[in-house]
């Protein structure tokens, strides 16, 4: 049994944006949610493959309600993937919100902060098994962690 794991699936849409589905478990806490995202899924996954991972710029995907101006109102899903210390162990974070219409549901969203440990090997595979997610030749990407 896996006691750390990020589930990710992907429903594309023809305009180059899609649905990001997302499970995550840490030991005993999980959550699962899901967020349209813009068109910088293949930039996440290339950032994925970066050695070393930047600290300051590090690989994230999010996504939830956009404003006007194309910034995120409020998110529903974010995931980063950052150094942690400098024996190479990555930190996972995985934010997830249930979607909410208007401001009076705010104080009933429910929400999950998940974190764990990686390696850059997990990492990498994840990012390979991103790739044939967004190609449609695999179903859902694993990344396989430890407990924070």
């Amino acid at each position: 049994m896996r006691t750390a794991e990020l589930r990710v699936t992907y429903g594309p849409e023809n305009d180059g944006t899609g649905e990001l589905f997302a499970f995550a478990r840490s030991g005993a806490f999980s959550g699962e949610g899901s967020a349209w995202v813009g068109r910088d899924m293949d930039r996440f996954v290339a950032r994925l493959r970066s050695f070393p991972l930047s600290m300051a710029d590090p690989p994230t995907i999010e996504g939830g309600s956009w404003g006007d101006q194309g910034s995120l109102n409020r998110c529903q899903l974010r995931i980063i993937v950052k150094p942690y210390n400098s024996r190479g162990t990555l930190l996972v974070h995985v934010d997830i919100a249930a979607p909410v219409n208007n401001t009076r549901e705010l104080d009933l969203q429910n929400s999950a902060h998940v974190r764990f440990f990686a390696e850059y090997a997990a990492v990498g595979t994840f990012a390979d098994h991103l790739e044939q997610v967004l190609g449609g030749t695999r179903q859902v990407a694993i990344l396989d962690g430890n407990l924070a």
